[in-house]
């Protein structure tokens, strides 16, 4: 079989690979031993790669070093030579294996993503060179969790992108490996090439990277992949505002941040304000470090300490071909005028109509701080500046209750955009709660109406709603939702009027639990005024018929 025939059964069975240029190719039936499952009996984790496919790696066919007897090797150079090639795993292939379970790996625009993954070459006493792919110590952390997606007779298909040294990565599940007359068995432990001679232009492609304690390895970069290029020739990504999500409790405010922006923890710092959150843990503080001296004596200095702004600043500063997002949670249940201190200068971003495009996102004014300074850009006297490639978001309950009031100055330095309350495009809005003859949807709703009907004299009324995330799936249960969604109602949203919502007999929240507990029917009928649940059985219906009509 010629590198045609093998290129036709991988794009049958991948369809992904049918219009892409390739120049080598391997498959890879795994092994128990080529595996990350649990309940393996080998402590070996790399892939091993061996003969002719070892080919498919020419940066390690080094033939005049491994050509030597065995006795004459250095059996431990393999610990310290180290190379990473880029891969690109790709979000369809990877959402296939991972199916309801899903993975927390963050594509890009095009679906793809472009991982580090070390390959090492080495020989066992007696037997022949192998390539080792993959160190799960040093690989990128989405590497490795793509290669847990793949179990025993699953199938690795490796794809070398023409005259380039960088790869696609794909896994097939083994009951998914043949398409009609198309087999990957077929291709199982072999190494099929272009019939030509391949040229590969090694120019700025090579960079030595410290990865791991001690451990010195050589990366190979895709020159086309702004990732892996030094961060002088490198564009940096812009466009990054602030962003301020407010709405009601559980309406799904983080949610947003999550599915919407980031949900890597390579990429993100989440920090929660609250009451004694300040600016020197926002930002950072010097803080007391004892170290040994040349004389093995206990000697004291004092050190800056980053706080999460700055930590996020210098990443961002460093890698700007990906966004990085510092998530603040509860924004106003802390003093933020003074936890952000002089930086909230640096709120300011240039716009789109007043500077050039490679700025926008950027702060508008800089700020000095020569610790934050040193820390970020390695000289103390450089001015400090959000890059455009760095979001700052935030969460805000709507008209939270005993918290700290943000200023007009402060807010208007953010992008405001409500999370609305939407129960018609909830996941679990339609789920029955256990014991009774209501769903989630039903009940939420017609609560939240009359929250705002009850407490239409409290400025806080509009906080007091249930969120459509308020409750989830599993708190609907006969044994949680008393205790979760009922105790809230009768400790905070109907104190001043409990008898809107609860029957007449219900005289402390103790009623209210062993009434639910222990009906005998409907658990919401027994604790809940007739007219109250008498409006929630007749949302359902109006519920069902528009769902009928449409």
């Amino acid at each position: 079989m010629d590198f045609k025939e093998a290129k036709k059964i991988i794009g049958q069975v991948i369809p992904e690979c049918r219009f892409k240029d390739y120049d080598g190719i391997i498959v890879k039936r795994l092994e128990a031993s080529n595996t990350l499952d649990e309940g393996r009996t080998t402590n070996q984790t790399h892939i091993a790669i061996s003969g002719e496919q070892m080919d498919m790696f020419p940066h390690l066919r080094a033939d005049g070093y491994f050509g030597c007897d065995y006795g004459d090797r250095d059996e431990q150079l393999k610990k310290y030579f180290i190379m990473q090639i880029p891969l690109y795993i790709y979000q369809r292939n990877v959402s296939d294996l991972a199916g309801d379970a899903g993975v927390d790996v963050v594509f890009d625009e095009n679906g793809s993503k472009c991982v580090r993954a070390s390959i090492v070459r080495s020989r066992r006493k007696e037997q022949a060179d192998q390539v080792q792919l993959s160190l799960t110590t040093v690989d990128d952390r989405d590497f490795v969790t793509f290669r847990k997606l793949l179990h025993t007779r699953d199938y690795l298909v490796l794809l070398k992108h023409k005259e380039k040294l960088s790869y696609d990565c794909f896994g097939v599940k083994a009951a998914d490996e043949s398409k009609g007359e198309y087999s990957l068995s077929k291709l199982n432990n072999k190494f099929y090439k272009l019939p030509t001679n391949t040229r590969v232009d090694l120019k700025s492609l090579f960079e030595i990277n410290d990865f791991h304690k001690n451990l010195d390895g050589i990366s190979v970069s895709d020159a086309h992949a702004s990732e892996d290029e030094p961060e002088a020739s490198r564009a940096r990504l812009t466009g990054a505002e602030n962003i301020l999500f407010y709405g009601v409790p559980g309406a799904g405010k983080s949610h947003e941040i999550k599915t919407k922006y980031c949900s890597h923890p390579d990429y993100m710092e989440r920090v929660v304000f609250h009451p004694d959150y300040m600016y020197s843990d926002f930002v950072g503080q010097i803080l007391p470090k004892v170290e040994k001296n040349e004389k093995n004596e206990d000697k004291l200095r004092y050190e800056f300490t980053p706080g999460p702004f700055t930590k996020m600043l210098r990443k961002a500063k460093k890698d700007p071909a990906h966004y990085y997002y510092l998530v603040i949670e509860e924004l106003n249940r802390g003093n933020a005028p003074a936890i952000f201190g002089e930086v909230f200068q640096l709120l300011d971003r240039k716009e789109e109509d007043e500077f050039p495009a490679e700025e926008v996102g950027e702060s508008k004014y800089g700020i000095y701080n020569c610790e934050v300074a040193e820390k970020v850009y390695g000289d103390e006297k450089h001015m400090i500046r959000i890059p455009s490639n760095m979001y700052i978001l935030a969460t805000m309950n709507t008209a939270d209750q005993n918290v700290f009031t943000l200023d007009t100055a402060f807010q208007r330095r953010w992008v405001m955009r409500l999370i609305k309350n939407r129960f018609d495009q909830s996941e679990h809005a339609k789920d029955m709660i256990a014991g009774t003859g209501i769903n989630w949807g039903a009940f939420a709703t017609v609560i939240n109406e009359m929250v705002l009907e009850t407490n239409i004299d409290l400025a806080s009324s509009e906080d007091k709603r249930l969120g459509v995330y308020f409750a989830k799936k599993k708190e609907l249960a006969a044994d949680r939702f008393c205790e979760k969604v009922l105790k809230y109602l009768w400790d905070d949203a109907f104190k001043m009027d409990r008898t809107a919502v609860f029957h007449e007999n219900c005289k402390s929240l103790e009623d209210v639990v062993a009434a639910y507990e222990s009906a005998a029917g409907d658990k919401l009928e027994a604790v809940l005024r007739s007219n109250v649940y008498g409006k929630m059985h007749a949302r359902m219906q109006t519920d069902h018929a528009q769902d009928r009509a449409d």
